[in-house]
């Protein structure tokens, strides 16, 4: 399977009943020791400003942190448009960045920082190959609950929260998906 570095996945309608129920996933690690993503449309009721004055710091930054997934829960993590970097930023896509520094809520409160972005408490990890068989449906994964993969955009990924980043997620794999068909 190609890398998956960049992309998004999205859980499939019938996965229900748990905390993958329709989250979409921003890639951001894919090799042979495993793979790492973050949720992108599950906010906690946190905003950043709360957040930030918990870490003693005064802050009017807008928005909510999001639960990046089940691992590392106390790793701080933005995902954020490509324009801005700080000491420790790794770049993903010509697009999208991620930054993790014990630093970010005060640049931030500063008002240093990127144009799109989104903040984490969390992430999520795969063991070697777990993913891609996680893709596939090979044993012991089900196809019917593979996840869906798809190419993100600022607006896909930044543009949209819960439910509607999901079915607007939703679309744009079936989307991609109709085209490699006709291609």
């Amino acid at each position: 399977m190609n890398n998956l570095v960049g992309k998004i996945l999205t859980a499939p309608p019938n996965v229900k009943g748990n905390f993958w129920s329709k989250t979409v996933i921003f890639l951001t690690e894919d090799h042979a020791r495993g793979s790492v993503g973050f949720v992108l449309n599950k906010p906690t009721k946190m905003t950043i400003s709360e957040f930030s004055l918990q870490h003693g710091i005064e802050s009017n930054v807008q928005g909510f942190l999001h639960v990046g997934g089940p691992v590392s829960v106390n790793a701080l993590t933005v995902l954020h448009s490509s324009e801005w970097a700080c000491n420790n930023t790794m770049k993903i896509t010509d697009d999208f960045c991620l930054s993790s520094s014990g630093d970010l809520l005060l640049k931030f409160a500063l008002g240093d920082m990127p144009k799109h972005w989104r903040m984490f408490a969390g992430m999520c990890a795969w063991s070697p190959n777990q993913l891609e068989s996680e893709i596939k449906g090979l044993p012991p994964y089900n196809h019917d609950f593979s996840w869906l993969t798809s190419t993100p955009s600022i607006k896909t990924v930044f543009g949209h929260d819960e439910k509607e980043q999901w079915t607007t997620s939703i679309e744009k794999c079936s989307i991609e998906f109709a085209q490699s068909i006709f291609a």
